[in-house]
């Protein structure tokens, strides 16, 4: 798989998980015991056999440079299509709808589109909305530091024309 990646795909993202901490145990002590250990542990032993991080880090040796990891916080509650993020839009594990513009898919490909577009990370402050949802930030860092760009997820063709609306939101 990490060839086909490789040898496919110019810029590859993976969802940067901590697999150590989601596999940790969940025996507990002697005097708090922990609840279902057994479906942990059964869950832990299915996540490593997976072996996420090996694919990781295969797929970084044989394409140096063009693999990235996105933060893994609220790829599965930022909207694809608007950028909006929100607890209240993932209905279920399967189900994603979004609360803002109403769009709708299965939870894993909108988060699966957002690690594609290398949306990820920590929301920004929601004061006043954009077009397309994202918010712009309030404040900045006395350090001067980089500005993150904004990966779109482009919502027409190469050469269509395109009107943009500028209008502001009130959130």
């Amino acid at each position: 798989t990490s060839t086909l990646l490789a040898r496919t795909y110019h810029l590859i993202r993976f969802e940067k998980l901590n697999i150590k901490n989601m596999t940790a145990s969940a025996r507990g002590t002697v005097e708090h015991p922990g609840t279902r250990v057994r479906q942990k542990a059964g869950l832990n032993r299915a996540v490593l056999a997976q072996g996420w991080g090996l694919l990781r880090r295969r797929t970084g040796e044989k394409a140096p440079g063009r693999v990235e990891d996105v933060p893994a916080p609220y790829t599965s509650l930022r909207c694809s299509a608007c950028g909006w993020i929100e607890k209240d839009s993932r209905k279920s594990q399967a189900e994603f709808v979004c609360i803002s513009c109403g769009f709708t898919c299965n939870a894993d490909e909108n988060a699966a589109v957002n690690v594609a577009a290398g949306q990820g990370g920590l929301p920004r402050p929601r004061r006043v909305a954009g077009a397309g949802g994202v918010t712009a930030a309030v404040g900045r860092s006395s350090a001067r530091e980089p500005r993150p760009t904004r990966v779109g997820i482009p919502l027409f063709q190469e050469g269509e024309d395109v009107k943009i609306s500028t209008r502001m939101y009130e959130a």
